[in-house]
């Protein structure tokens, strides 16, 4: 910094056109470094006699080291713009993806023989599936969620997730990569019309979950938490697995996104302030409804 600013001094005092050779081979580092600077822009020929004023190029160079926090800041906000221009492009592709398996669901689901020939081949393809989410969708392990009478187009949503990284889970991302576009139609409109299982909770624990849930989850899940469209129905989850889910998307938010395998935009700022007890409350309130 201290040889750009000599630099720019010299600049700023050269009024003429031409400039003593001895006084060049005489100068300091910073002034051999400014006579190049003058050779290579066409200021200066090689047998060393300026060819003509230098007020431009000290005006351009002093203003840039003037501003060069507000160029510093620019240049940031740029990147920025740059960074989510792409990754619109990226959702967009992927919404554009899933708009068109949901109009595959709609036609499969057009009519009543359509409909049963689905649920048999997407129940056909869940045979792996099963030994984690069981045979109509209802979870056989801890911390596995249910399927059952969830939203297609959520289900969609998340198998495409674990199909390209958004999510993180060894055996999803192994097996979601191998499903054709059929096998996610059809394993998201199997999974859609099974019922779910409703598990006793903790009663007063549900009751304090109640309020939370009315005020930070009832806008997009729902009244009864049966969700719609993108957002995950909640009636009837395993109580472990919600909780598990609601401290990722916590933890997530205070790590910025390092300590998760999981992270959502909408969900990280809403469950940011809630403590485990509340996390519990919440788990065992949704859990019960049907």
């Amino acid at each position: 910094m201290v040889i750009l600013q000599e630099i720019f001094n010299k600049f700023s005092r050269l009024e003429t056109d031409t400039v003593a050779v001895d006084d060049i081979k005489q100068t300091n580092n910073s002034g051999k470094l400014f006579m190049t600077v003058q050779i290579i822009m066409g200021y200066r020929d090689r047998n060393k006699t300026c060819r003509q004023p230098f007020a431009f190029s000290a005006w351009f160079f002093d203003s840039c080291h003037r501003h060069r926090h507000k160029i510093l800041m620019l240049s940031k906000c740029i990147m920025i713009i740059m960074v989510f221009f792409f990754a619109s492009l990226d959702v967009h592709a992927s919404e554009a993806g899933l708009a068109r398996l949901m109009s595959g669901i709609e036609k499969k689901q057009s009519t009543h023989e359509l409909k049963r020939y689905t649920i048999a081949m997407g129940k056909e393809r869940a045979l792996l599936c099963n030994q984690c989410h069981g045979d109509d969708g209802n979870s056989k392990k801890l911390g596995v969620p249910n399927l059952a009478g969830q939203n297609s187009e959520y289900l969609l949503g998340q198998i495409e997730k674990f199909s390209d990284g958004r999510r993180k889970n060894f055996v999803m991302n192994a097996l979601s990569k191998n499903f054709s576009r059929d096998d996610k139609e059809n394993l998201a409109v199997f999974y859609a019309n099974m019922k779910v299982n409703i598990t006793k909770t903790n009663t007063q624990l549900a009751k304090k979950g109640q309020p939370l849930y009315t005020r930070m989850c009832r806008g997009c899940h729902g009244k009864r938490g049966t969700g719609r469209a993108k957002y995950a129905r909640l009636a009837g989850q395993q109580t472990y697995y919600i909780e598990t889910t609601l401290k990722q998307f916590r933890d997530n938010s205070k790590h910025n996104g390092k300590s998760s395998k999981r992270s959502s935009a909408i969900m990280e700022p809403i469950v940011k302030g809630l403590s485990d007890d509340d996390v519990k409350a919440l788990a065992a309130y949704v859990s019960q409804l049907k």
